[in-house]
């Protein structure tokens, strides 16, 4: 007869009690506040934003070739440069009037008089932004890669 012998394992990481997951939300909402004080996030000065800038047409042309659309990457870009204002239906449904007005100023001015995209324009927004809204917009260009690289 084979003796069982009982074996409990300890998760290797620990389970997050309710007072840490109010304390991460709590750190969230400092960072936020401090950030927003300050305007922007620090050291811009280490941050190149022309090749920033390249290295986003260079992931959003990777994008839309994927989807045989490499001569439309400007549109990619274009229709995402506002993402981060938020999406124009819940801005409207939400009349969110100030979301409106950036978000259509912004996506007004990526635009030439004939619907196409200015990317000179384009350039010129991300050279405008906060540094935290440029580098999060090279890491969503970077996801939106990284997520069609893993259905290939």
């Amino acid at each position: 007869m084979v003796k069982r012998i009982k074996i409990t394992l300890k998760p290797k990481t620990k389970i997050r009690t309710t007072k840490s997951m109010k304390n991460m939300k709590n750190m969230k909402n400092k960072i936020h506040q401090y950030i927003t004080k300050k305007g922007d996030i620090c050291c811009e000065e280490n941050i190149n934003r022309e090749y920033t800038i390249n290295e986003i047409f260079n992931l959003y042309s990777m994008i839309a070739t994927h989807f045989n659309e490499k001569e439309l990457y400007l549109d990619y870009v274009s229709n995402d440069i506002v993402l981060f204002i938020g999406y124009l239906y819940n801005l409207k449904e939400n009349k969110n009037t100030d979301g409106i007005k950036l978000w259509e100023s912004i996506d007004k001015l990526t635009q030439t008089k004939k619907g196409g995209i200015n990317k000179d324009n384009v350039i010129k927004i991300l050279n405008n932004v906060p540094l935290y809204y440029l580098l999060s917009f090279l890491g969503y260009a970077y996801y939106r890669k990284i997520q069609i690289n893993n259905v290939i």
